[in-house]
C-alpha cells in the first residue's frame, strides 16, 4: 500500500521529468527561429561558433575581403578618391584600407553577435544601406561585390575547417547581409 502522497509525488516526477526533456531537445533540422534569417538553428549556431576564429584573426581577414573586392572590381578603386590616388603597390599596406576592411568587419561581427534580436539587426542594416546611399559612393550592384571577397577572407581565416557545411553557412549570411543592406537603398 502507498500513502496518496507518494503515488502523486511519482505522478509529479514523471511530469516534471517530461518536461525537462523537451529543455534539451536539440534542433531540427531545418528548424528557423525566424523566417527572416536564411539559417537553420544549427547553421546559427556553427556561425556563431566559427566566427570566434574569424574575429580573432579579423585583421588579415579584414585586409584580404578588401583588396579582394577591389581585385575584382577595379570600378570600385574610383569610386573612393582616396584609394584612387594610391599606387597598385601601396594598396596592400594602405592604413586607409585596414581601416576600411576593419569597419566591415567590426560590423559583421556586431550583426552576428544580435542574431538573436533580427528585429534590430535588420534595421541597423538598412539603415547602413540608407547611409551608404546618402553618400553617393556606392550603388547596391556595389555593395553585392563583397559577396566573394567575403567568402575569400573567411576561407583562409577557417583554412582547412572551411567544408563545404560552412561555406553554405557564410554564403546564406553575407547574402541576408547585402540584400538587407540594399533594402535600405529604396528611397521609397
Amino acid at each position: 500500500m502507498g500513502c496518496v502522497m507518494s503515488t502523486d509525488g511519482q505522478a509529479l516526477s514523471s511530469v516534471i521529468r517530461k518536461d525537462r526533456s523537451d529543455l534539451y531537445k536539440s534542433p531540427g533540422v531545418g528548424d528557423r527561429e525566424d523566417w527572416r534569417l536564411p539559417l537553420d538553428a544549427w547553421q546559427r549556431f556553427y556561425l556563431q561558433k566559427s566566427w570566434k576564429t574569424v574575429a580573432r584573426k579579423s585583421d588579415q581577414a579584414a585586409r584580404t575581403v578588401f583588396l579582394r573586392m577591389l581585385q575584382d572590381n577595379p570600378g570600385l578603386r574610383q569610386k573612393w578618391p582616396r584609394i584612387s590616388l594610391l599606387t597598385e603597390e601601396e594598396i596592400p599596406t594602405s592604413p586607409y584600407i585596414k581601416f576600411l576592411g576593419e569597419r566591415i568587419f567590426d560590423c559583421l561581427d556586431y550583426i552576428i553577435d544580435n542574431l538573436g534580436d533580427l528585429d534590430h539587426v535588420i534595421s541597423e542594416l538598412t539603415k547602413l544601406g540608407r547611409q551608404h546611399s546618402d553618400m553617393n559612393v556606392m550603388t547596391p550592384e556595389d555593395v553585392w561585390a563583397i559577396e566573394a571577397a567575403f567568402l575569400a577572407g573567411v576561407q583562409e581565416c577557417l583554412e582547412d575547417r572551411f567544408t563545404i557545411k560552412y561555406e553554405e553557412i557564410y554564403s546564406r549570411f553575407i547574402v541576408f547581409v547585402i540584400e538587407t543592406m540594399v533594402i535600405g537603398f529604396d528611397p521609397h
